[in-house]
């Protein structure tokens, strides 16, 4: 015997009830759960639907689905993030490689011929800082949206969240800072090639991280769960 949709519904609905609060990990536990009750019914076709969930989740102990969930979770992460990794290789490669070192000499090489790498620098980083805060709030505020239309979170989300690059942009200020404090021409020179190599970095990343890499995830996360591709 088969769980019908109702009854998958009824398990979407029971695992909310148990605080696992994002769509992907209650997919998860659905699956596991109809796969469980079905393969009760074959020995024992007299229970009900409600019996034969209650007697499952009794398997999962006093703390109900939270171990099991915080192993998905885990397992999930080390997937998603193999995905994401997969697709930053794919784009640093020849002859973006040479381009990327081309425009770090090329910002060194203007730094030195303005004589002024600070104000340089920490004009091209508020740039970078605003158009990317725009961007990311810009999709944040589309999930939520989707969140609250659909009542589905989704962990994966999270996840590409957490490859942002951002907090970096703390580095690259506080060699720039570094330079004007150290007064030797040797450090500053030292410092103003590795500005310019991170400045390139973080711009680049950030690129790629909402414009290549969260577009295809979206994508590749949409054939996978076909309910996220009906959300968008």
């Amino acid at each position: 015997m088969k769980l019908n949709e109702q009854q998958i519904n009824q398990l979407y609905l029971f695992t909310r009830r148990h605080f696992v609060e994002w769509y992907d990990l209650q997919s998860e536990l659905v699956d596991h759960l109809a796969n469980s009750i079905e393969d009760r019914w074959k020995e024992n076709p007299k229970l009900t639907f409600e019996e034969a969930l209650e007697l499952e989740f009794k398997k999962f102990g006093i703390f109900g689905f939270m171990d099991v969930v915080d192993e998905r979770r885990r397992f999930l992460s080390k997937k998603y993030s193999r995905i994401i990794w997969k697709h930053y290789k794919e784009f640093f490669r020849l002859p973006k490689i040479i381009l990327t070192v081309s425009s770090m000499y090329f910002l060194y090489f203007l730094s030195e011929k303005l004589q002024d790498s600070q104000y340089l620098y920490l004009s091209i980083l508020a740039v970078i800082g605003i158009v990317f805060t725009v961007e990311s709030r810009k999709i944040h505020k589309a999930q939520k949206l989707k969140e609250k239309e659909t009542g589905k979170k989704w962990f994966f989300e999270q996840m590409v969240d957490a490859f942002d690059v951002y907090p970096i942009t703390l580095l690259p200020m506080q060699l720039i800072n570094l330079s004007v404090t150290i007064g030797e021409d040797g450090w500053h020179r030292g410092i103003a090639i590795f500005g310019a190599i991170l400045l390139v970095l973080f711009a680049l990343l950030q690129y790629v991280h909402w414009k290549i890499v969260y577009p295809k995830i979206v994508q590749e996360m949409g054939s996978v769960y076909p309910e996220y591709e009906m959300s968008k």
